[in-house]
């Protein structure tokens, strides 16, 4: 599950221990003032095995990151505290990868080991344990849960711990249950400043459809906290996560190792101004919430416009950037504007596809199938416009609505008189998976321009299957466009013969054979490899093999039969 190894471990907002008596029968509790302010810098450590079949592969990466919590306001009864919390990763760094137990890190460029992360600023209400005040969100997705379990972990016990007394309570998460306990560990001395040192270890069951996929057999934390009540000095805490899934298994490893390194307080006007600023954010974030999208962005802007150089800043900025793009979905945009973000979106999602991202890849298809829904009436206008950039970034724009009409205007634009929205409209044909005429393919596949055969050998293999009539008409230009000047269009039709083609057809089996023996891009020579395999059965790291069965299949096809 990739989204496991994507996860980011913050520990709980403000949490700290005061006991009247160490290790007596008081119950720990927070005692923290407004403008409190602490640092703390975590490291990260993940190690992901996975293992499918005979193959297993490892990779570990470390994650670096400040945290920096502030105490803006506090109510007596009950007690409870406002806390703001900026969390500024240093970024995701790749330190080892295998593969079958061979070490591969040499081959990612030293650009690439590191993926930014972006800024993180949360604001909540806690009370005296440090537990979230109000109902709570209940997780839908595993990682959700187990992140939500890991919390509950770092929250004070409400019973009292020491004298070889424990701590117990267990949380409904939704789609899994934990069952927490919590127990001294000693009393201690973090620098100069006194502290109880708590272990909590946690049981995840996860019911329904995850039931038998993910177990987590490690879940634990252990933190020393300061005994006046100021918050936790340091902590460290390790989950491992077990997965299997279509024939293959993960093991995840993720320790985690905190330390507070810097605390103090806000002067007044700091904190007021502190104050303002976060009502100003979380009022715009009111607005978001109800769509409001251009009240929200107008307050964000005038917040940044105030602090340029704030703490606060690049987070906010970050916010900023999101509600511009939600926005953009959301609301119907102005032609021009809706023109200039299918371009962007179009060059961003070739990009990843040759990247091979599937990850970028299904978040930009998401944030096409918004706009395009959000922007339907005007990209169907689009794509009659007289202007043939207008049509084109049209007949993108229509692979991602869901109307009836859209395959219909995709249909006429694949007879379009401009090649370049011919190519387009069949890829986009393609993408859709929509059954295309024979005639429009024929005529495709005989195009002058090389992108529109090999975008009609993509619409072919898309929305034709092995046996349709329509394939034996078209097999015959397939295999001349093998031998296209344009890769592009090679790729497209050696993958729709290896998909179209009858299995066992010595006539592929040759066309497939020949281009291997003629082409000079080692990617599209194993793409070759791969049809061969899908029509003959046999899997060959060369094409002699391949040879051989036609030598003996094609003899076979050509005896008379009975």
């Amino acid at each position: 599950m990739k989204a496991m190894r994507r996860v980011t471990w913050a520990a709980v907002v403000l949490a700290g221990a005061a006991a009247a008596v160490l290790g007596q029968a008081e119950p720990m509790r927070l005692s923290v003032q407004p403008g409190s302010r602490r640092v703390y810098q975590r490291t990260t450590r993940t190690e992901t095995t996975v293992k499918a079949g005979d193959q297993a592969s490892r990779q570990v990466t470390e994650v670096p990151l400040r945290r920096e919590e502030v105490v803006i306001e506090t109510k007596a009864d009950p007690v409870q505290m406002r806390v703001v919390t900026l969390e500024t990763p240093a970024g995701e760094r790749l330190i080892a990868l295998e593969k079958d137990g061979q070490d591969q890190l040499a081959t990612v460029p030293e650009a690439q080991r590191l993926r930014p992360m972006a800024p993180l600023l949360a604001a909540h209400w806690r009370d005296a344990t440090g537990r979230p005040v109000g109902e709570q969100t209940k997780p839908t997705a595993p990682m959700q849960a187990i992140e939500a379990a890991l919390s509950e972990l770092t929250y004070l016990p409400a019973e009292a711990v020491g004298d070889g007394k424990t701590a117990s309570h267990e949380a409904d998460l939704g789609i899994a249950k934990v069952a927490v306990t919590t127990q001294k560990v000693e009393d201690t001395t973090v620098g100069e400043m006194p502290a109880v040192v708590l272990e909590s270890t946690g049981t995840l069951v996860f019911t329904g459809e995850w039931a038998d996929r993910i177990q987590v057999p490690t879940l634990s934390v252990r933190s020393a906290w300061a005994a006046d009540g100021s918050g936790p000095l340091a902590q460290r805490g390790t989950v491992v996560i077990d997965e299997t899934a279509d024939k293959a298994t993960q093991h995840l490893v993720r320790n985690w190792d905190e330390q507070l390194v810097e605390s103090g307080r806000l002067t007044p006007d700091a904190l007021a101004k502190a104050k303002t600023n976060l009502e100003t954010l979380e009022k715009a974030m009111a607005d978001a919430r109800e769509g409001k999208y251009e009240a929200a962005i107008n307050a964000l802007n005038a917040y940044l416009e105030a602090n340029p150089d704030g703490t606060w800043t690049p987070a906010v900025r970050g916010l900023h950037a999101a509600l511009a793009r939600r926005r953009l979905v959301a609301e119907p945009v102005p032609p021009a504007r809706l023109r200039l973000m299918l371009r962007d979106l179009q060059s961003s999602r070739d990009k990843a596809g040759a990247q091979g991202n599937t990850a970028q890849l299904a978040q930009i298809d998401m944030a096409l199938r918004q706009i395009a829904e959000t922007n339907s009436k005007q990209i169907l206008l689009d794509a009659a416009d007289p202007d043939p950039i207008v049509r084109d970034l049209a007949a993108f724009g229509l692979t991602f609505l869901e109307n009836p009409q859209a395959v219909e205007r995709l249909k006429i634009l694949a007879r379009d008189p401009s090649a370049q929205i011919r190519g387009t409209a069949l890829v986009s044909l393609g993408i859709r998976g929509e059954k295309v005429e024979k005639d429009t393919l024929l005529k495709a596949l005989k195009d002058e321009e090389a992108r529109v055969r090999g975008a009609a050998a993509m619409a072919a293999s898309r929305g034709c299957e092995r046996g349709d009539k329509t394939v034996s008409a078209l097999m015959p230009d397939l295999i001349a466009n093998l031998n296209s000047d344009l890769a592009w269009t090679r790729n497209t039709t050696a993958m729709a013969i290896a998909l179209l083609a009858p299995k066992g057809s010595p006539a592929a089996v040759r066309a497939l054979l020949d281009a291997h023996a003629k082409e000079k891009e080692e990617p599209l020579k194993a793409l070759y490899r791969a049809g061969l395999k899908e029509l003959t059965g046999v899997e060959a790291d060369s094409a002699e093999p391949y040879r051989a069965w036609l030598k003996d299949h094609a003899a076979d096809a050509e005896k008379p039969k009975g």
